[in-house]
C-alpha cells in the first residue's frame, strides 16, 4: 500500500470521527511500522494537515495505547 493509498484511509478515518491518536494506533497496527514512522505517516498526511502542532503532545499517549494493545 502506498503512502497515497494510506492517506485516503486516514482521510476516511478522520471523516468517520477517529481521533489522531486512534489514527496513529490503527496505522501502527495495520502498516506494521515503527512508532516514529507511524507518527510521520499520520502527521504528514493531507488528512491531518490542518491539525495543530499539538500532535507532539500525543506521543506519550500513543505509545501507551500501542504498548497496551500489543502487550
Amino acid at each position: 500500500m502506498t503512502e497515497r493509498d494510506w492517506d485516503h484511509v486516514l482521510a476516511q478515518l478522520r471523516t468517520d470521527g477517529f481521533s489522531p491518536i486512534e489514527a496513529i494506533k490503527i496505522t501502527r497496527i495495520v502498516r506494521q511500522v515503527s512508532l516514529a514512522a507511524t507518527k510521520r505517516i499520520v502527521h504528514e498526511s493531507s488528512a491531518w494537515a490542518d491539525a495543530p502542532d499539538s500532535f507532539d503532545d500525543l506521543h506519550d499517549v500513543a505509545v501507551a495505547i500501542v504498548d497496551e494493545r500489543s502487550g
